[in-house]
């Protein structure tokens, strides 16, 4: 019997007592659509029914799919889970033997029920309630800390296994978990494809199976938190929160990563550029939520053993670090995460120096030029000296403004930003150019190959060739030889025919004559039984006197009639006659007829079933004699036949061997002359597929060595972005840090900036 199918469970739910071998699911009633039957939710991977039993409600899960591994898989989950006691957890027990379906004992999961509502019906009643969302997304962020510093990967995270159950967060669904005693082994699913890494496959199965899900629903929540208008807009709800598939595999065409990339909120525009950066990583190398990188990428690629912060490792810091009264805290270091589920406003940066001095040297020259004025009239000595006096006083201020130190933290995270930006820029011409190189590498493989292909098309070509030209060879031989095979079958043929026409004949006549004496022998033995069977009914009938018979209807006067119309026995009655005596009519010729039909039959009764010994052997021995005279006549005929017919296919025998002979010669020259073109040729196609190893050998080298290079500055690209996310974060206080700004400051004493 194959696995079970959704209905073949679903009629077998209908009856728990017969269903289900644990004694509490048995005492269950399962949930019923209006039709009456039961509901299941069903999946990929399993139909889960609701069971409501006497003490609590419970999950069960029947699997749509067979794995050997189930029962230990579950048992590794349930045994780290049960030691952990996570809060964000369900209890379950699986049962080897859980449900009867079709008379086969098939595994299920008995899992607490747990009666709360799918993360996007939750987050679709709450939008517009920002607080709602940001407290949901800190809330979830503690648990995927909580899950990462358990070594518990949960591999499917994604709306319809994470329910809202009073607030808090609770998982289910643990198919694709992984725990540590799974390590090494291979995910049997890659989750739901509209959260998981476009690359994910079912050989990603560790720690860090979340970590690119955890990063999708967070930004989920803090996008829709801020602006609950891109639910509708993006068809959140339907399958996914806000993102899909498509968007992290075209990120450049995703429209949802285009508007929330220029959307109004500064936060949320950073918060999705440094979601955007995580897709120039593997599934193996996302960092986590907390901020911790994967240990096998940090082993890997930085040569560390401790897990330390992402950010330490893939974004350098600028050459010089604003002061910590600049910003408030670092907005992406270990709490960046809170920052944007509370964010507060960054206090504006001003200019520090005071600007007392060039307001005395402003006055002093502007009273320099009024003595001037006064001293040496004349207008155009006194527009050389005010442009004088203007040139010295902005010269001064130029050089105060590049003294400021905010003016040059300012400058150095710009000199920074630039340099982020002209190393991304390197970065994408670097991996440009190594994607040039690896399409290069793969398109004169391709060549290679198709040549190679070409050149192997072209020799089996001529091997067939060769091949066909040894076939037709042979052929013609066969044809030869075949011709004089039908010519000797043939003549041994006629022969034979006219033996058969000749001798044939004469024992098909003694066979005829012996069945015409056999046919006699049995039609005469038939009818003497029969004469014999009608003369003891008859005799039985005349012991019979019709004058003492008691017939109805037929009293002493008719009797007397009868007798002497020739009736004295039952042997006598004839129906007929009977009706030809005066007064008998047919009803008394009836009940005469009726009177010897009864003796009659009891006269069968008593009737001989066989021939006595003596007759049947007196007929038989009258026809034994002519039959086995004929019988003598047709075996001499058959024998004289045999010999005949055996002194023709002597004669032809020798011929035919002869025949046979040359066949089996002419086929083994011709296996002999293929084996030959094959093994000339098989040595020319050994060459090629020693070639095509040597290609695609060498290829695949070169392209490992090009995939570590891409993936090496994949990730130095991601760090980069990062790092120029930070730095641009970091620069925002310093807005106001402009030269007109410093100006105004001069002349009004402002010292916002």
């Amino acid at each position: 019997m194959g696995w079970p199918t959704p209905q073949d469970y679903n009629e077998a739910v209908q009856n728990p007592k017969l269903a289900f071998a644990d004694l509490e699911l048995q005492m269950g009633r399962p949930e019923l659509t209006p039709l009456g039957l039961p509901r299941p939710i069903t999946g990929g991977f399993a139909s889960v029914y609701k069971l409501q039993c006497p003490q609590r409600m419970w999950a069960v899960r029947c699997f749509l799919r067979q794995f050997h591994d189930h029962e230990r898989r579950y048992a590794a989950i349930s045994e780290h889970l049960t030691r952990l006691r996570l809060p964000y957890t369900v209890g379950f027990t699986f049962l080897r033997d859980g449900i009867r379906v079709r008379g086969q004992w098939c595994p299920i999961l008995k899992m607490e029920w747990v009666q709360g509502e799918p993360l996007s019906a939750f987050i679709e009643r709450y939008l517009g309630n920002r607080s709602t969302l940001l407290s949901l997304a800190r809330r979830w962020v503690e648990m995927v800390k909580a899950l990462q510093q358990a070594s518990i990967a949960h591999g499917d995270l994604q709306h319809g296994n994470v329910l809202v159950v009073d607030g808090e967060l609770r998982l289910i669904d643990y198919d694709g978990m992984y725990v540590p005693a799974l390590s090494g082994e291979c995910s049997h699913e890659v989750g739901h494809r509209n959260y998981q890494h476009p690359l994910r496959t079912e050989s990603d199965f560790g720690p860090y199976l979340d970590n690119f899900s955890a990063w999708v629903i967070y930004v989920s929540l803090i996008a829709l938190a801020i602006d609950p208008g891109l639910w509708k807009q993006f068809g959140g709800g339907d399958e996914s929160l806000l993102f899909r598939r498509r968007d992290f595999e075209q990120p450049q065409a995703s429209d949802v990563l285009r508007a929330l990339e220029r959307h109004r909120d500064e936060q949320l525009r950073s918060a999705i550029a440094l979601f955007k950066s995580l897709l120039y990583l593997g599934p193996r190398d996302v960092p986590s939520l907390d901020g911790q990188i994967p240990p096998t990428t940090v082993g890997a690629e930085t040569g560390r053993t401790d897990s330390g912060s992402w950010i330490e490792d893939y974004v350098k810091p600028v050459r010089k670090t604003p002061p910590v009264d600049a910003v408030r805290r670092d907005p992406l270091g270990s709490t960046w995460i809170l920052d944007h589920l509370e964010p507060s406003p960054t206090r504006a940066v001003s200019f520090r120096n005071s600007a007392a001095p060039e307001r005395f040297v402003l006055a002093l020259s502007a009273m320099l030029v009024a003595v001037l004025l006064w001293a040496v009239p004349g207008l155009e000595s006194w527009l050389l000296d005010s442009l004088l006096v203007a040139l010295l006083n902005l010269t001064l201020w130029i050089y105060r403004f590049r003294c400021d130190p905010s003016v040059r933290e300012a400058s150095d995270l710009r000199r920074g930003l630039k340099e982020v930006a002209d190393h991304i820029r390197a970065t994408d011409r670097d991996i440009e150019v190594m994607n040039r190189e690896k399409t290069k590498l793969q398109n004169d493989k391709a060549a290679e190959q198709a040549r190679l292909m070409k050149e192997q098309k072209k020799l089996e070509a001529q091997e067939k060739k060769e091949i066909d030209g040894c076939q037709a060879n042979l052929q013609s031989t066969m044809s030869s030889i075949n011709t004089r095979r039908r010519t000797l079958n043939q003549q041994q043929a006629d022969a034979l025919r006219r033996i058969q026409n000749d001798i044939g004949a004469k024992v098909a006549a003694l066979d005829a004559q012996i069945a015409t004496l056999n046919q006699g022998e049995t039609k005469e033995l038939s009818q003497t039984l029969q004469a014999r069977q009608q003369q003891h009914i008859a005799a039985y009938l005349r012991r019979f006197s019709l004058e003492r018979a008691s017939i109805p209807g037929i009293g002493p006067a008719f009797k007397a009639r009868l007798i002497s119309s020739g009736f004295h026995t039952a042997a006598d009655v004839d129906y007929y006659r009977a009706r030809g005596v005066r007064g008998i009519g047919p009803t008394r010729a009836h009940s005469l007829a009726d009177w010897r039909s009864d003796l009659e039959a009891q006269a069968r009764r008593t009737m001989p079933s066989a021939l006595s010994h003596g007759e049947a052997a007196t007929i038989r021995a009258k026809y034994e004699g002519q039959r086995r005279t004929l019988e003598l006549r047709r075996g001499s005929e058959q024998q004289r036949q045999r010999r005949e017919e055996d002194n023709i296919r002597a004669q032809h025998r020798p011929l035919l061997e002869q025949l046979d002979q040359e066949e089996k010669a002419a086929n083994a020259r011709t296996q002999t002359a293929i084996s030959e073109v094959r093994a000339r040729y098989a040595q020319q196609y050994h060459a090629i597929r020693e070639s095509d190893s040597k290609l695609a050998h060498d290829t695949a080298s070169k392209l490992r060595e090009i995939d570590g290079k891409i993936g090496e500055a994949r990730r130095k690209l991601f760090g980069l972005h990062w790092g120029k996310e930070r730095l641009r974060r970091q620069l925002s206080p310093y807005v106001g840090i402009r030269f007109p700004k410093y100006v105004k400051r001069v002349f009004f004493g402002s010292q916002a900036a």
